[in-house]
């Protein structure tokens, strides 16, 4: 990264940065409001960009961002061999445009240093939102939209505007955040961020039924004992065995987890293709095949849908709802690996080892944030399409951009110290 500036940011700057702000808040509860942020945050940047040299310098230094307009541009370029319908190609392209979105992130908190630390909290406020929703889900007091604008559930899975996975995942993250910043806090300030990090995790736990939420924390709370404890070997196993041993508690005292469980090592057992398990096996096993089939460069993007489409036919029964859906593996790095091969997947693990590398360089809340953010999202993308998906596709973008120029610049300063 470049040195630091002391020019001050242009009006459409600032305005660019506090749209992302706006995203982030949004994002937990509502597609459509981020969207409208993160559009006119682009807008702006794209004026900033003409109006700053300063910010034109800074733009592309970020070895993140650079790989992240690679990665953009490869999927741009296999669309040529691609076989997927073009309707499938537009939303695919579109997307995945929200990789603009990591040098955004990336420049515009590079040239304001508060801008990491607000962009926590305002997610932590939406979240806080969507935990509030819940709770009312949970107690039948939530309203639900005569437009159809979010859905609600009930008490035996308590989600509203998004759907369990995706609340899982965010809670997940929210709640270890929660109990990171404590760590970090002090007297009151620690007490009101260890509640926020309970209330939070309450729902994930015993409130939703879904899995990759209990993945999300458990990988969460893993990863903060990492980052927080001074660990010698016998304190890390005893670590990570408390929260083993947390999680069979939870297995003992919640319906839900523990309906969920079974639920899996039910699904496991009779490997039935019409379970969500037995999809997900269908999927490797489809998407294996088409990468043994095109290994160094893909199938080209959006081809998954595809070549699945035969399988799904097979699967469900003619002319069911099943049998039409144009899916996703569920797995982002199969996804990529299916449409850009070898090339595109080093491409993208690339992308993700230069942001865990900043997360790695200097112990504070931002950097140990994005460690705890890498962490969570590489873990669930294992099993979830999380760039695909727009909700979680925003919320890694502009957290990591946001956190890795913090990260990058303690760094930095602290060499610059030495």
């Amino acid at each position: 990264m470049p040195a630091i500036t002391t020019l001050a940011p242009t009006l459409p700057e600032r305005l660019s940065a506090t749209c992302v702000l706006l995203a982030l808040f949004c994002i937990p509860f509502s597609t459509a409001l981020t969207n409208v942020f993160v559009a006119t945050s682009l807008l702006l940047f794209v004026l900033a960009l003409g109006a700053s040299a300063a910010l034109r310098a800074q733009a592309l230094r970020a070895p993140p961002a650079r790989l992240a307009l690679a990665l953009l541009a490869l999927l741009v370029v296999a669309s040529s061999w691609s076989n997927a319908p073009a309707p499938d190609l537009v939303k695919a392209l579109g997307k995945y445009a929200k990789l603009l979105l990591l040098p955004l992130a990336i420049t515009l908190a590079w040239r304001s240093p508060a801008l990491p630390r607000r962009a926590l909290h305002c997610f932590l406020a939406g979240a806080g939102v969507l935990a509030l929703a819940c709770y009312l889900a949970y107690f039948e007091l939530m309203p639900s939209s005569r437009l159809g604008w979010w859905r609600v559930g009930d008490a035996g899975n308590a989600f509203a505007f998004k759907n369990h996975i995706t609340i899982g995942i965010l809670l997940g993250f929210a709640a270890a955040l929660s109990l990171l910043k404590a760590s970090y806090d002090t007297g009151r300030a620690r007490l009101l961020a260890i509640a926020a990090g309970i209330g939070f995790g309450f729902p994930v736990i015993f409130l939703m039924q879904g899995r990759t939420g209990y993945v999300a924390l458990f990988v969460g709370l893993v990863t903060l004992l990492l980052l927080r404890m001074r660990l010698t070997a016998p304190r890390a196993v005893a670590g990570v065995g408390a929260i083993v041993l947390l999680f069979a508690c939870f297995y003992a005292v919640s319906a839900n987890f523990k309906l969920r469980t079974d639920a899996l090592i039910s699904e496991v057992r009779t490997v039935d293709a019409r379970t969500p398990n037995g999809q997900r096996v269908s999927f490797l096993q489809v998407g294996a095949r088409m990468i043994a089939a095109d290994p160094v460069f893909g199938r080209g993007t959006a081809s998954f849908a595809e070549a699945y489409a035969p399988t799904a036919r097979r699967t469900w029964p003619e002319g069911s709802f099943q049998a039409g859906v144009r899916y996703q593996p569920h797995s982002e790095f199969l996804l990529i690996a299916v449409q850009l091969g070898l090339l595109g997947t080093l491409l993208y693990f690339a992308l993700l080892g230069a942001i865990g590398k900043a997360a790695l360089q200097v112990r504070n809340l931002e950097a140990d944030s994005l460690a705890l953010l890498w962490a969570i999202y590489v873990c669930a993308s294992a099993f979830n399409s999380l760039l695909w998906d727009p909700t979680e596709g925003y919320w890694f973008l502009l957290l990591a951009g946001c956190l890795y120029a913090s990260a990058t610049r303690f760094q930095r300063q602290a060499a610059q110290l030495a």
